[in-house]
């Protein structure tokens, strides 16, 4: 069966929110970024992680239940979808666009 309608809108404005404004999670992935790492990489990870792990929060106090794999399919492709958006933002506040 897949997201309801209200939860896609849900994901895709948490995705929109921090791409518009990631100095946060920058912030964060700059204090946290391990010596051999790429800091854009472990941002856009920490970002990606923190997305996913606060929708899912939402939805489980929302739905007292785990998504079902159909709705776990359609949070991975608005993810793979919506994603690039954060990434162009992450790269333009690192100064590597």
């Amino acid at each position: 069966m897949g997201l309801a309608g209200g939860d896609k809108r849900e994901l895709e404005a948490l995705i929109k929110a921090v791409a518009l404004d990631p100095t946060v999670s920058i912030g964060l992935a700059r204090k946290m970024v391990p010596m051999q790492g790429n800091i854009e990489e472990f941002a856009y990870g920490l970002v990606s992680g923190m997305v996913i792990g606060n929708f899912i929060a939402q939805f489980q106090n929302r739905n007292g239940r785990h998504p079902d794999r159909d709705e776990t399919a359609d949070i991975l492709s608005i993810m793979m979808n919506r994603m690039p958006r954060l990434r162009m933002s992450i790269m333009k506040l690192l100064n590597l666009r």
